[in-house]
């Protein structure tokens, strides 16, 4: 259809640049195919709400605000090549107030210095050293240390002086302080394959889920839904350096429908005179 419009038009073109008046009554027609079919004028449909699966909507409107601080911080953390200041340190905390502390730690593993200096929760740097094949390819490191306390995630960028890998920048977070951004945090679950990060108010449904054959799912998606004790959840997947972190959600369910009302019986009839 477009290929047929489009030859109308530079018939009439040449007509017209011959001063053929027979053209004349054409022009209008021609003008019409041309802005119905090759000028479109673009138009927003603002009355499409778009994706309508609740159970989807509902995923979005919980990780979105927590993943979103961990985008920021990885590209904060991506930018700094160099090992750091106090200064810069102190300002970076400042930007992630949800961080835990933020350290510079050397290829050696001895600590140049951490903020802040001390912390209910101890940090073991020794897992992120080991990751050094990941560093010297200049890609960023991720570790999950289980405590009594709780979970705590340690990201790691690498730092080079010279072009020489001389150590390590590190930002470590509890998943707690992070899932407080999403409007239901109760709601919303945060795992590792293996270990579960935040549980929300479902700590069974979190553990069943992070215990599930990620090696297997992850091969081919990145989002998906499971079943556990017969509730579905919709989870999204991302990467954390090289780690995956999960995020999932219960499915939204469709209200049960009112039941009929029964018919009422017809009125008995009147009487016979």
């Amino acid at each position: 259809m477009l290929k047929r419009v489009i030859l109308a038009i530079l018939a009439c073109s040449v007509l017209a640049a011959s001063g053929c008046d027979t053209v004349k009554p054409y022009v209008k027609s021609t003008k019409k195919l041309y802005k119905e079919y090759v000028n479109v004028d673009p138009s927003i449909d603002l009355t499409d709400p778009g994706i309508s699966d609740p159970s989807i909507n509902k995923l979005a409107a919980l990780f979105a605000p927590v993943d979103e601080r961990v985008e920021f911080l990885l590209r904060a953390l991506s930018a700094q090549d160099l090992p750091p200041s106090r200064e810069w340190c102190q300002s970076f905390m400042d930007s992630f107030p949800w961080l835990s502390g933020v350290a510079v730690v050397t290829e050696s593993g001895a600590v140049s210095f951490k903020l802040p200096m001390f912390t209910i929760k101890q940090v073991d740097y020794a897992p992120l050293l080991e990751l050094e094949n990941l560093y010297k390819a200049r890609k960023m490191g991720a570790y999950v240390a289980a405590s009594e306390l709780g979970a705590e995630i340690m990201v790691a960028k690498p730092l080079f002086v010279d072009n020489e890998y001389k150590g390590l920048l590190v930002a470590s977070f509890d998943p707690g302080s992070l899932a407080k951004f999403s409007p239901e945090p109760g709601s919303l679950l945060m795992f590792i394959p293996g270990a579960t990060l935040w549980s929300g108010d479902d700590s069974g449904a979190a553990q069943a889920l992070a215990q599930m054959n990620w090696k297997n799912l992850l091969k081919s998606d990145v989002a998906g839904e499971q079943a556990v004790g017969g509730t579905r959840y919709l989870w999204q997947s991302r990467y954390l350096a090289q780690v995956r972190l999960i995020y999932a959600v219960s499915a939204v369910t469709a209200p049960a429908k009112a039941a009929k009302p029964e018919p009422k019986p017809a009125p008995a009839a009147a009487p016979a005179p």
